[in-house]
């Protein structure tokens, strides 16, 4: 009789009962994560069979649109033989006490799937020896079982890998109730409300071309967004590579001001003429908006590989949810000319955005031909050296503002009168309105949002004047 020696079932090193625990501890504080615990791997990622199905209860609970926390998953689990000899509710509000925060669920999850990945090629190795020494099976049959097993070890925590039907409907289904509930943490708004109505967010794995010439807001609407998202408590990456990391800054105060009902403009902020009032208004909102969740990323990490890597890093220290670059055509990337360089570009960024699972905004400037044009809304063939941003892209913004082009304009005090009591008028109806036109949304309408701005101020809202 042939004697097997058999692999460990279980070596102390493929499991972590800790990091099971503050998974579980943070999601009965916050379901929201649930959705990436379940993309990961979901109950699989569980060693224990109690913290396996203390998970599924959440997840059931969160999908449903319940409450799920330390009383309710209690209650769900009343007559779990498992959870009463861990302590029932007591347990769970013990672990819950211990969360470690939103921003650690990912990394404990993809600690848990390497530590299940593991497990699986454990099982795999033991199963495949067992069936090679009982000899009731062919070879060519168990290298295919264990083959098989292998492809499915490969698929936990990795959602770039090949995706069935089933996993791909179930996040269809999570994004689609989560809108329908009212709740948007799987997308990024804009929080500009004309907008928001025809863009329902910016999704992850999403590349959004914001273009414009000099002086139309790009920049403007950019930061707004970001500030937006980071008052909602997401991580942002800004890669400023036109503007300093100060510069960007000193706008977000000014901005700041603006909405806390002072308004102090940033070139004011920058010569130092402000009155005693606004400078203490500056550095209150100023120290107000330091604490916000945002990263810059200077011009020096302007080449696309090297934003790669810092973003990457940025990703694992925190729960990052958006990417913004101004702007695109700043970047650098091998190539033996500009349209091969702007692929690699456009190829870089896109990357980034379906790897790490965030959506990308990067801002275009476009080509001067708008100048010589009588209406000078941008449109798709003025993306400037970017055929291929403009196929990678799944959404396509122009910014544009009337005011700047009638300032060009601006009649001389020689002109005639009637001439001048125009302009007068054009400019009274264009003065601080803004138009963001939708020129391409993949999974939407095209449209466009009217907007107000304080250029001053870096300030942007909805307001249809139309």
């Amino acid at each position: 009789m042939n004697t097997v020696t058999p692999i460990r079932d279980e070596a102390p090193a493929m499991f972590s009962v800790e990091a099971e625990q503050m998974i579980l501890g943070e999601l009965l504080m916050n379901a929201d994560r649930a959705g990436l615990v379940d993309r990961m791997g979901g109950a699989d990622l569980f060693f224990d069979p109690v913290h396996a199905d203390i998970f599924s209860a959440i997840l059931e609970k969160h999908r449903a649109g319940l409450l799920a926390d330390p009383v309710t998953v209690a209650l769900e689990m009343a007559d779990h033989p498992g959870l009463s000899e861990l302590g029932g509710g007591r347990y769970l509000v013990r672990i819950a006490s211990a969360s470690p925060g939103p921003a650690a669920v990912k990394g404990y999850a993809e600690s848990l799937a390497e530590l299940a990945r593991k497990r699986q090629i454990q099982a795999a190795i033991s199963e495949a020896t067992a069936s090679l020494a009982r000899g009731d099976i062919k070879a060519a049959d168990v290298a295919a079982r264990l083959e098989t097993s292998m492809m499915a070890m490969s698929q936990i925590g990795d959602t770039d890998g090949p995706v069935s039907m089933l996993r791909a409907m179930t996040g269809a289904i999570e994004q689609a109730m989560t809108a329908y509930r009212g709740d948007h943490q799987l997308s990024i708004r804009s929080g500009i409300s004309t907008l928001d109505s025809i863009i329902p967010g910016f999704f992850p794995g999403e590349l959004t071309i914001l273009g414009g010439r000099p002086g139309s807001g790009k920049s403007a609407v950019a930061l707004s967004i970001a500030l937006h998202a980071a008052r909602a408590g997401h991580a942002v990456a800004i890669a400023s590579l036109e503007m300093t990391p100060e510069a960007m800054a000193m706008r977000a105060a000014s901005e700041a001001t603006a909405n806390a009902g002072r308004a102090v403009p940033y070139i004011q902020m920058r010569s130092g003429a402000m009155t005693e009032d606004e400078c203490r208004m500056f550095i209150e909102q100023a120290n107000a908006a330091a604490q916000l969740p945002i990263t810059f990323l200077s011009s020096r990490f302007s080449d696309a590989g090297a934003m790669i890597s810092a973003v990457r890093q940025i990703a694992r220290a925190t729960d990052l949810k958006l990417l913004i670059v101004d702007y695109a055509q700043l970047m650098t990337a091998p190539g033996k000319n500009r349209y091969e360089q702007i692929t690699a570009i456009s190829l870089a960024l896109k990357k980034m955005a379906v790897t790490l699972k965030i959506p990308v905004i990067a801002l275009s400037q476009l080509s001067r031909q708008i100048e010589s044009r009588d209406d000078k809304r941008p449109v798709m063939s003025d993306l400037r050296e970017s055929g291929q941003l403009e196929q990678d892209a799944d959404n396509i913004l122009f910014c544009y503002r009337e005011e700047y082009y009638l300032l060009q304009g601006r009649p001389a005090i020689t002109d005639p009168v009637d001439a001048q009591v125009e302009w007068q008028s054009k400019m009274d109806r264009a003065k601080g309105r803004m138009e963001i036109i939708v020129n391409k949304q993949r999974m939407g309408e095209t449209g466009t949002a009217r907007c107000r701005c304080a250029m001053a101020t870096n300030s942007v809202w909805g307001d249809d004047y139309a």
